[in-house]
């Protein structure tokens, strides 16, 4: 607990009666320490470096001026949003003080705390208690090891079926009995239905929910791909116009497909020497805003694959105006709440009405673990459900469920401090890098080159997203993947013909920094034996754009056939193309097929490139 206080002598004599009790509440499961200090900047100063802070005990009276304004309760919030905030002054005044801030969680008078502290203290360890509660996981938990007799699915009941046969034996034992025993049926009413949000689960999202500062989060057990087209078809109807980022995920482009919309593309910007692609211009999307005022909603992603972060503040008050809905896809982005750094570009502080996280991708869930947070004034829960009913199973993973809870409680007690350490990971990696000779970390000065609107946007960047620049090495990036592999044991996320990208994820530990390091050290120096290749050529300098003939539905769902890439000009694509990397559609269905996406494609054919929805040299397109 951090304590606040300009005169001292109150300071140490607060301190002093609350370690006097901490005896008494019998707390063995957690250790308490007080941090008293006298100054708003020696305050700040502590909130910055240390990350298990999670209570402010503030003297109101003290502090003059600015904390009477509330900005020492703003610069506390600014840091660690979830941290809670007592303030403690004179009986009397205890309604004007909590009158001044809605960021004050309770008043404590001072005579409260010099004669009764112990009551004092365990308020704020009840607090402590609520924000590190996991509903469903501790029911969960207990439930399970409880063994009782299942006469319900799943068949394998508890893992007997595996533990008695001779033949998939080894497959309990590599797992182990805790992983059956807590596969359980929905059958199990106390621990809640994933549909209807009851009980233990309901609950669990609810916390989600104040953690997110939103008005409701839901879970989602089959990956972000679901939670973005559970959305967009219950905002959008057929006709309805979208406008959408083309860089968006694929599950994007079906969502719209799915909902019979009607697409409206902002152009790709694209880095040919990197291969990587910057978010869409925000004079471009205004533009479209203004010449499109009737359109339902925009959809945009708020973290690219590199890193690259839109600022989505001007985003969503710009589309407000004209009551157009705003949906970020911040999948690769679940931590942007939990610290200073991200906060600025956090599509939850920005205000989008909808947002959707892919929890198991950079934080601590299970894969296909997802959440979905709403904060749409207009919300329509009832039709939603509807929606999330046909894409949920009615037979989730209640391991899935658990890891999102777990989740949700590390990000509420330690999200700050473990992206703190990450960050200071990073940044010691990039001064040790700095001295390679072929090999370059890119970042902010780069993107500012690459990308014309990258100032002028104020475009951000996630430095946990390392961009390797390994354009000077001789040799083939299926080597140099190899040699990382067998170095470190490094699957790359992403690679380019330049560039190789390394996420740094809740899973990060400065080791893995270090052997990271020693192995570019050893590419970068040229001590490894690999063979030596020329590099490949830059990626084409020019996405052409998408120019619809139809709604993507009609061509979706029509009749097709297919034909020879090299002979489809003229002819209306009924599939996606997407080439990877760098992931940007080429074509989308009810798109007029042109020479220049022929041309692009052979461009590509050299790069060893996986091109999605190309099959043996033929394309899908809608039937003459």
């Amino acid at each position: 607990m951090l304590i606040i206080d300009r005169n001292k002598p109150r300071l140490n004599t607060t301190q002093q009666h609350l370690e006097s009790v901490v005896s008494v509440l019998d707390r063995s499961d957690l250790t308490l320490e007080f941090l008293a200090v006298n100054s708003e900047s020696a305050a700040v100063t502590a909130l910055d470096s240390d990350g298990d802070i999670q209570a402010v005990l503030l003297s109101w009276e003290t502090l003059g001026d600015s904390i009477r304004d509330s900005s020492i309760i703003d610069a506390i919030k600014s840091r660690r949003l979830e941290v809670p905030v007592y303030v403690t002054g004179e009986d009397e005044v205890g309604f004007d003080i909590v009158s001044r801030s809605s960021k004050i969680e309770a008043f404590f008078a001072l005579h409260d705390i010099t004669s009764d502290p112990e009551s004092c203290l365990a308020y704020i360890i009840n607090d402590f208690d609520d924000r590190s509660e996991t509903p469903f996981w501790t029911a969960y938990k207990k439930y399970a090891v409880e063994t009782n007799d299942s006469w319900h699915t799943p068949g394998h009941s508890g893992g007997a079926s595996f533990r008695s046969s001779s033949y998939i034996h080894d497959f309990y034992k590599f797992f182990g009995r805790n992983m059956f025993i807590s596969d359980l049926s929905v059958s199990v009413d106390s621990l809640g239905s994933l549909s209807d949000g009851t009980n233990a689960i309901g609950k669990a999202q609810n916390l989600v929910a104040n953690t997110f500062e939103v008005k409701h989060s839901y879970f989602v057990t089959n990956g972000s791909s679901t939670s973005n087209k559970i959305i967009l078809q219950t905002l959008l109807r057929e006709g309805d116009k979208v406008i959408v980022d083309r860089n968006c995920h694929k599950s994007v482009h079906y969502g719209i497909v799915q909902a019979r919309a009607l697409p409206l593309y902002l152009d790709s910007i694209l880095d040919p020497k990197y291969g990587i692609f910057a978010p869409p211009s925000l004079t471009q999307l205004k533009t479209f805003i203004s010449d499109n005022k009737d359109a339902k909603l925009i959809v945009l992603t708020g973290c690219t694959y590199d890193g690259l972060l839109t600022d989505l503040k001007q985003v969503v008050d710009y589309a407000h105006q004209f009551d157009i809905k705003v949906f970020i896809d911040e999948a690769w982005f679940a931590y942007s709440l939990f610290h200073p750094q991200y906060r600025e570009y956090s599509a939850i502080n920005a205000g989008a009405d909808y947002v959707t996280h892919s929890a198991h991708k950079v934080v601590s869930a299970f894969s296909q673990a997802s959440y979905i947070h709403i904060n749409d004034p207009d919300f329509d829960k009832d039709f939603f459900k509807e929606i999330y009913a046909i894409h949920t199973s009615t037979s989730p993973q209640y391991h899935l469920i658990a890891s999102l809870d777990v989740c949700r409680k590390q990000l509420e007690m330690e999200g700050f401090k473990v992206i703190n350490n990450l960050l200071n990971h990073v940044r010691e990696f990039k001064e040790q890098a700095a001295k390679f000779n072929r090999i370059r970390i890119l970042g902010k000065d780069d993107f500012k080159l690459m990308f014309s609107h990258f100032e002028a946007d104020n475009i951000g960047h996630d430095p946990l997203k390392i961009l390797i620049d390994i354009s000077a090495l001789s040799y083939s990036n299926q080597e140099i993947h190899r040699f990382l592999m067998d170095e470190v044991g490094l699957e790359i996320e992403k690679f380019t013909h330049s560039t190789l990208l390394v996420l740094l994820t809740f899973g990060g530990m400065r080791s893995k920094i270090v052997r990271l390091y020693n192995a570019l050290n050893k590419l970068d120096a040229g001590h490894v034996s690999l063979r030596k290749s020329s590099r490949q050529k830059e990626l084409p300098s020019k996405i052409p754009p998408i120019s619809l003939a139809m709604l993507p539905s009609e061509a979706f769902f029509g009749k097709r056939e297919t034909v020879p890439l090299q002979n489809s000009v003229g002819r209306i694509a009924a599939a996606l193309i997407t080439p990877y990397p760098p992931g940007i559609p080429l074509l989308v269905p009810g798109q007029t097929i042109e020479a220049e996406h022929i041309n692009y494609l052979n461009a590509l054919s050299s790069q060893k490139l996986t091109i999605q929805g190309l099959i043996d040299g033929d394309i899908y397109v809608l039937e003459q």
